[in-house]
């Protein structure tokens, strides 16, 4: 069972060891310091700004942080900001890391600030929040499912990241960290520009590495090209669109990146199966 404790003022944090969920909804100004386990944190509206490890960290609306255990945390936030954390125990998470990997260490995340870079995570986060906030009823009956669903996420991840930096026989925790940052810029600008011309020559000089590095590092950590992961954003808004907008195929190609309703077109009938028409007409 995972419980769920709601504040609006400095909580006292002296045991965060269990499976739990804290809704964060800030009346004043505070600033405070606690050594946690495992934690998503979220930040719904407004600033937070972590100190933790000899690193200062700004999260803002709709990103996300995951901190390792026993990290000794500061966090200062100001009055208004909502947010939500959640703190995962290190049986949770070590159970769920034996399952997906082989190795006996505790699993150690790279401490990322992320927004749109895993779609899955940050999904189930709003869900989270939105089943929170409009439907009480809803949330009891999901939030055991959704907490173990967002935990095995994390873990997955995290795992696949490692064995592929292994691959590249990386091995030192700040570097994989200072690479896997990089990706996730990346990742960050492509989602945030999906429907600008983009080259590989622009995101490297906005992320500021090497083109052949950025081509080379992306597709050994995250599996695909950064064009080929700029492909898929875009053909995922153009199936949303198609499902739930009234928008013409024309309107549809343009407003998710492509140059032409023809290469639209085509692109989506070779990954998805069928033309943007066909596919609309089967929803």
């Amino acid at each position: 069972m995972i419980k769920l404790e709601k504040i609006t003022s400095p909580p006292t944090f002296s045991n965060q060891l269990e499976n739990k969920i804290l809704y964060s909804n800030h009346y004043d100004d505070i600033s405070i310091s606690y050594q946690s386990t495992y934690t998503i944190k979220y930040v719904i509206d407004g600033l937070k700004h972590y100190n933790y490890n000899n690193q200062d960290i700004e999260v803002s609306k709709g990103q996300y942080l995951i901190l390792n255990n026993d990290s000794q945390i500061t966090t200062e936030v100001k009055k208004g900001t909502k947010g939500l954390s959640l703190f995962l125990s290190s049986k949770l998470i070590n159970e769920i890391s034996h399952f997906y990997s082989s190795s006996n260490s505790s699993i150690k995340f790279l401490e990322i600030i992320q927004r749109n870079s895993n779609q899955k995570i940050n999904n189930l986060l709003n869900e989270i929040v939105y089943l929170y906030e409009n439907n009480q009823t809803g949330f009891k009956q999901q939030i055991n499912d959704l907490f173990i669903i967002i935990s095995e996420l994390i873990v997955q991840e995290q795992v696949s990241i490692d064995n592929n930096f292994i691959n590249l026989n990386i091995v030192k925790h700040d570097t994989k960290r200072e690479l896997y940052k990089s990706i996730t810029e990346a990742k960050e600008y492509l989602n945030d520009n999906f429907k600008e011309k983009i080259s590989l020559d622009i995101i490297s000089r906005d992320i500021g590495i090497s083109k052949y590095y950025l081509h080379r590092i992306f597709r050994e950590i995250n599996g695909n090209t950064p064009l080929e992961y700029l492909k898929n954003i875009r053909l995922e808004k153009a199936k949303n669109e198609l499902q739930y907008s009234n928008s013409t195929i024309f309107e549809i190609a343009f407003k998710c990146g492509f140059d032409s309703t023809s290469y639209f077109s085509n692109i989506f009938k070779k990954h998805i199966g069928l033309s943007p028409t066909q596919f609309r007409r089967t929803l």
